[in-house]
C-alpha cells in the first residue's frame, strides 16, 4: 500500500508522467486508482476506461522500452472524448472537435460501444439484449446486493448450542 502522502485527498495515488509511484522506483500505478497531475490537468485525469486502456497501453510500450534499456517516454494524455446515455433515446457526447445530444448521440455511444467489444459473438449478443430491453421497455433493476451475515450475540450462540 501506498505511504500516506503518496494519497492525494481524493484516494487515489500519486504517480509521475512515467506511471511511477511518488518516491517510488518500481512501483507502477494506473487506471482509477491512478492521479498525475500536471498543470494542465490539476486534478488527474478522469476515471473512465478509455483513459485507463490508453494508460496501460502507454505503460506497456514504456516496459518494452525498458527491456531493450531505451528512454522511457512520459505519457501525454490524448483526449478522445466522452459519451453517457442520459435516458431513452438520449445522449451526451463531448467529443474533441464537437458536443452534442439527443437521439444521433445514443445511436452513436451504441455504435461505440458495440464497436469496442471483443468479438462478433460478444457484440451481436450484447446488440440482442439491448434490442429486447429496448422492445419490451426491461429496464432491470440495477441493485447490487451482498450476502448479509448478521452478528450473533454470545448469548443467541449458547442457547442455540443447547
Amino acid at each position: 500500500m501506498a505511504n500516506v502522502g503518496q494519497v492525494n485527498r481524493g484516494g487515489r495515488i500519486e504517480i509521475d508522467e512515467f506511471f511511477r509511484v511518488n518516491g517510488e522506483e518500481n512501483i507502477y500505478s494506473i487506471g482509477d486508482v491512478a492521479s498525475m497531475t500536471a498543470k494542465d490537468n490539476p486534478r488527474g485525469h478522469a476515471m473512465m476506461a478509455s483513459v485507463a486502456t490508453q494508460q496501460g497501453e502507454f505503460l506497456g510500450g514504456n516496459f518494452k522500452k525498458m527491456e531493450k534499456g531505451a528512454a522511457l517516454k512520459p505519457y501525454k494524455h490524448k483526449n478522445k472524448g466522452a459519451m453517457a446515455t442520459i435516458g431513452r433515446n438520449r445522449a451526451v457526447a463531448d467529443l474533441p472537435q464537437v458536443k452534442f445530444s439527443g437521439r444521433f448521440a445514443w445511436y452513436l455511444w451504441m455504435f461505440v460501444h458495440l464497436f469496442l467489444l471483443v468479438g462478433f459473438r460478444n457484440r451481436l449478443v450484447a446488440f440482442i439484449d439491448w434490442a429486447y430491453s429496448y422492445i419490451t421497455y426491461d429496464t432491470g433493476i440495477r441493485l447490487i446486493i451482498r450476502p448479509f451475515k448478521r452478528k450473533v450475540s454470545l448469548q443467541e450462540q449458547a442457547l442455540s448450542s443447547e
